[in-house]
């Protein structure tokens, strides 16, 4: 069972979206479920599908153990600096209303209270995140990622037919903050910011590469965005990627953050040229 208490400040809505985007792990048929048998309770009265929840209300879900929330898992800790594994559709922290009973940052604060994010990934990536915990950790890494102290590999599946093998890719990204989203450009805009992306082919079948993505510049959706623009838009990509490709391989996103090593002159004194890794998941290994 999970008893929860719905942060203040979240506006009013269906108890089934407040569950969905609050556990985002549990599957949808496992929610309709639990409200279908009515094996919910808001302020102590047990609900079905109908219920409206706002901030300040209790919750009680009696779920099947299956379906509560998994432990970190981490790719190095040592108590003052933590590498951990995100799982593809969990995201790091609460959303823009504050709902997020289950999300990176509460897995590690679980085991580690006062964990701070010092970046972060897309819900649909999966892999390493880093999180300083003590303050003094923190201000070294957010240093470290300002300065581009470090560099993180991504394992990728893009649509194929590349012309080269490896190469550089440069252009500026305009970010719409209300729609959440972004677009490439080739020429400087106003609020536009440089981004730059080294790709390398591993293999293609099928019309399908395996690629190794690395950002140089940590943009938001950077590498989806980037990608799609080149011509080469990531599997499982709807927002902007090619949905007639997803429609023939549906699944995740293709994209996993597989490797983080920190460079020999980063501000993270204590880390310089350690490498973690979180080994890739089963899409790669079958490129589909």
């Amino acid at each position: 069972m999970i008893q929860h208490d719905v942060p203040a400040g979240v506006p009013r809505m269906p108890l089934e979206r407040y569950i969905r985007r609050a556990w985002p792990m549990v599957p949808a048929r496992a929610v309709r479920d639990l409200l279908k048998r009515r094996d919910a309770k808001v302020n102590g009265a047990r609900c079905g599908a109908d219920a409206m929840v706002a901030g300040g209300d209790r919750l009680a879900l009696y779920l099947p153990d299956a379906y509560l929330p998994d432990k970190a898992v981490f790719a190095f800790d040592d108590g003052r600096l933590a590498v951990a594994v995100k799982p593809q559709g969990l995201p790091v922290d609460v959303d823009r209303d504050g709902v997020g009973a289950d999300t990176l940052l509460a897995r590690v604060s679980a085991v580690h209270p006062g964990a701070q994010l010092c970046h972060r990934l897309d819900a649909a990536t999966g892999g390493l995140v880093m999180l300083a915990l003590d303050d003094r950790t923190a201000a070294q890494a957010l240093e470290a990622f300002r300065i581009h102290a470090l560099r993180k590999r991504y394992f990728a599946l893009a649509s194929g037919g590349f012309e080269r093998s490896e190469g550089v890719l440069r252009a500026w990204l305009c970010k719409d903050a209300r729609r959440a989203e972004v677009r490439v450009v080739h020429h400087r805009e106003k609020g536009a910011k440089e981004i730059e992306t080294r790709y390398r082919v591993i293999d293609e079948a099928g019309g399908i590469a395996r690629v190794l993505l690395e950002p140089v510049t940590g943009r938001t959706h950077q590498l989806r965005a980037h990608m799609a623009d080149f011509g080469h838009p990531l599997l499982g990509d709807d927002r902007y990627g090619d949905r007639a490709l997803n429609r023939r391989a549906p699944g995740p996103l293709r994209l996993w953050c597989g490797e983080l090593e920190i460079d020999s002159d980063s501000p993270l004194a204590d880390y310089r040229g350690m490498q973690f890794a979180a080994p890739p998941p089963a899409w790669w290994e079958n490129g589909g």
